[in-house]
């Protein structure tokens, strides 16, 4: 009777410590996905028409710690996805000559600024022949 006891013991430790591993293993999966996702600050998209179903897909990402830290990723993809350009820079790059010498608070603003209105303006939308 004491081995039967011993061996039940035995294997609810044993059952107690692999569950607990695999705890700790999923936690630090969603953590890395929860990471990856939050590194993306800003985003913005147009679709342009290149005449008849023929149309590009133009996004501008902003990925980084903080924006003033950032990268600038212009990426440019076809109607079937496939990337046709990828072009990326630091996201002070952004900043207009007249807040160059502007506090941290402004230049942050003025680059929100500049990635919503990147592709209002049709003559500034990058184009790739």
């Amino acid at each position: 009777m004491k081995t039967l006891k011993f061996r039940l013991f035995t294997l609810m430790i044993v059952a107690f410590f692999i569950s607990c591993s695999s705890d700790n293993k999923r936690a630090a999966q969603i953590e890395n996905v929860s990471k990856i996702s939050s590194d993306i600050l800003l985003e913005n998209s147009i679709i342009q028409k290149k005449g008849g179903p023929n149309f590009e897909k133009q996004t501008l990402t902003l990925s980084g710690k903080n924006l003033l830290n950032a990268t600038a990723t212009l990426k440019i993809t076809n109607q079937k996805g496939e990337e046709v350009s990828c072009v990326s820079y630091p996201a002070v790059a952004l900043i207009h000559q007249e807040y160059r010498t502007a506090n941290s608070t402004l230049k942050k603003a003025h680059i929100r600024e500049v990635v919503q209105n990147y592709f209002i303006d049709d003559d500034k939308l990058a184009v790739v022949e």
